[in-house]
């Protein structure tokens, strides 16, 4: 299904209200209900390993990853939040509950066409705050293409000139760096299955190796 926003009209309240409720729970979830305190703001749940966190997602949300792999929830990619939902599933939430697998990976190519047409489309730029953009932008920042991890360092500098935090532009620069070095992510080798070169080696060695 394509996505086709009509922004004239767009408003994130009714986009929000109308919302499939399992896409509603998946942002509530992510991102806070809207009116509550950690709403618009960084979460440090989001980039921190908890083992809790990751089972309490496997239990609300694991049949609903199948589905969106399965491309059961295309029909969430009619508004910008909606796509959002389903960007969330697709790549985070497939990094929490199957984190150190290959699996956790599955959902990338998904979650990197989604943000590629919201852009193109403008969807990206409806979203409520600019942490909402910042996960619409993620794939790209997973994407072990030189292409997609340039245009994640684009976004996330416009995004820090409109307030996000300066760490995630940081992170985005570093990815790139990897990427332009290697022409894919090192650390991913040993669950994928790839052998790894020398120079791989010993970058793994190095702190902050691997993301």
């Amino acid at each position: 299904m394509s996505v086709r926003f009509d922004a004239a009209a767009y408003s994130s309240e009714a986009d929000y209200a109308a919302l499939d409720p399992r896409a509603r729970d998946v942002l509530d979830c992510w991102f806070g209900k809207p009116g509550s305190d950690e709403y618009g703001r960084d979460q440090k749940r989001w980039f921190k390993r908890s083992d809790a966190f990751d089972a309490m997602l496997r239990e609300r949300f694991g049949v609903l990853i199948e589905a969106a792999l399965a491309h059961e929830l295309d029909a969430w990619l009619a508004t910008p939040l909606g796509a959002l939902a389903l960007v969330i599933v697709l790549d985070q939430f497939m990094r929490n509950c199957h984190r150190k697998t290959a699996r956790m990976y599955d959902g990338d190519a998904q979650a990197l066409d989604i943000a590629r047409r919201m852009i193109e489309e403008g969807g990206d730029v409806l979203l409520p705050t600019v942490y909402h953009r910042a996960f619409a932008y993620i794939p790209f920042e997973h994407d072990e293409t030189v292409e997609g991890q340039r245009e994640g360092v684009r976004l996330y500098t416009l995004l820090e000139a409109l307030g996000l935090d300066r760490s995630y532009a940081r992170s985005a620069v570093r990815h790139e760096q990897v990427v332009e070095r290697f022409g894919r992510f090192p650390h991913r080798n040993a669950l994928l299955g790839r052998e790894s070169s020398d120079e791989e080696i010993a970058f793994l060695r190095e702190p902050g190796s691997s993301f």
